[in-house]
């Protein structure tokens, strides 16, 4: 199947606090949610203090107040609202369905409910990460790699999961969604960490290391970088600006932690790690020379 990166769902108790850290510090435009009709829309409790919502067409980031009784209120196994995840666009969100049935792994199929033309399947994968996949139902008239992110003036790098067995949940993506796994590409980069591909791997989205990261969680891996933050453990999206130096002077500004990783991972990528305010690493890239 083909596939993309449709939104990063951020776990936020404190959506005010939440969105503050993302307008002010990262720089990003808030945009307008667009719901189903009324027909079709389920119990999704939104408001401004429930969620804060960056980017167009549902797309991009969704910061979310954790909602305990959502799945009861939805018919949902899996809760959607608690832990934060990444959602995968696919171009057959049935033949998914089908894929999981015969795997015989778990799923919410919640259909139209949250998002206008947005048919939504929820899941775990074998690291008991929340996945969303889903397909969009109304034609979007898109080609390449996420063209929409040209209208932000940022984009979603990459996300990366945490997978205490990387093998077997590479294979859980290749397999039901017919993902392609790919190589990761340090291009000389003085990193210290592992790309053996029982530690770290890559679904890509075109070059650059741009996709679907998966990493076997490693306590040493800011101690030996020299960070403050782990970005081997938890998991965490990363964001591609246009300036991050901009970024960096407004942490500054507002005495906000961040780790300069400076290019040392991926060829051309600036990368800084940081945290909202509820704890979850973010990185903020840039690509440079």
């Amino acid at each position: 199947m083909s596939w993309s990166i449709h939104h990063v769902n951020m776990c936020s108790p404190n959506v005010a606090r939440t969105r503050t850290f993302l307008r002010d510090l990262l720089g990003l435009e808030e945009g307008a949610w667009v719901y189903p009709p009324t027909d079709q829309i389920g119990e999704v409790g939104h408001n401004p203090e429930s969620i804060a919502y960056f980017g167009t067409g549902n797309r991009g980031i969704h910061a979310v107040c954790p909602i305990s009784t959502f799945p009861k209120d939805n018919g949902l196994l899996i809760n959607p609202t608690i832990g934060g995840h990444v959602a995968i666009t696919v171009n057959d969100i049935n033949a998914l369905m089908e894929n999981l049935d015969n795997a015989s792994l778990p799923y919410d199929d919640a259909g139209i409910y949250a998002m206008r033309g947005v048919h939504q399947v929820y899941t775990y994968d074998p690291s008991w990460n929340v996945i969303e996949f889903n397909q969009v139902t109304e034609p979007e008239g898109w080609t390449g790699v996420q063209p929409w992110e040209a209208d932000w003036g940022w984009g979603i790098h990459h996300v990366n999961l945490q997978a205490h067995d990387v093998r077997e949940t590479a294979a859980f993506f290749s397999e039901v969604a017919g993902m392609d796994e790919g190589t990761w590409d340090r291009g000389g980069t003085e990193g210290d960490f592992s790309i053996d591909p029982t530690d770290l791997t890559i679904f890509p989205l075109g070059d650059g290391n741009r996709g679907l990261h998966l990493i076997r969680p490693d306590p040493e891996f800011g101690r030996r970088n020299g960070f403050m933050f782990n970005p081997s453990v938890g998991g965490h999206p990363a964001f591609m600006v246009p300036d991050i130096k901009a970024v960096m002077a407004r942490m500054d500004a507002a005495e906000w932690p961040y780790d300069d990783a400076g290019v040392y991972a991926m060829p051309g990528m600036h990368q800084i790690y940081t945290v909202d305010p509820h704890m979850n690493v973010v990185e903020i890239n840039q690509k440079v020379g």
